[in-house]
């Protein structure tokens, strides 16, 4: 009964991106460009932030999905995140050029440009509470897309989440492609 009820809860979850790809394609863009732009707020209910038991600001600060440098998205992310909020925190889309450590970005999705390019703008925002998106051909932030068989995937780098303080939920590990954790402390 529990497994139907998770199944149900990640088909809830993913059924904004199935649902994209008609958005996607009447927009001219390719599908999956419409499912990476879905999956970037979609991952925020799986990750914990530093100071996310503390009482909420009032009013409330918007969650910030920022998208620095190229933007491959054009408004599918703005349309998408209409609406949308995490817990009493609406979501946010920030079209930035550079980022860095008072960014507020909650979500970076790190295009790089001519003027800051993707492994700057990582080094720029390591340690701060800032979950880094990138394609698997970049520098890989803590997740990374990658294209597999036609359908974009994602790979978690578990070591640069810790950096950054934040806890990656267990439920988005295991629909990844692969995971990169710290190597575990052997025991004396």
């Amino acid at each position: 009964m529990a497994a139907r009820g998770r199944s149900r809860s990640w088909t809830r979850a993913l059924l904004p991106v199935l649902l994209l790809w008609p958005v996607a394609a009447a927009a001219g863009g390719p599908p999956d460009v419409a499912v990476k732009a879905t999956y970037l707020y979609k991952f925020a209910p799986f990750v914990t932030w530093p100071g996310a038991d503390a009482p909420p600001a009032t009013p409330p600060a918007p969650f910030n999905v920022c998208v620095v440098g190229d933007d491959p998205f054009g408004p599918l992310l703005d349309r998408a995140v209409a609406g949308q909020a995490l817990g009493t925190r609406a979501i946010q889309v920030m079209h930035i050029d550079s980022i860095g450590p008072k960014s507020n970005c909650d979500i970076a999705y790190l295009g790089g440009s001519r003027t800051e390019s993707v492994a700057d703008a990582l080094r720029a925002v390591r340690g701060t509470p800032t979950l880094t998106v990138t394609d698997e051909d970049d520098p890989s932030g803590i997740i990374a897309f990658a294209m597999v068989d036609g359908h974009v995937r994602f790979r978690v780098d578990q070591v640069q989440a810790q950096q950054n303080g934040l806890v990656i939920s267990s439920k988005l590990l295991s629909l990844a492609l692969s995971v990169r954790s710290a190597p575990s402390q052997a025991q004396p």
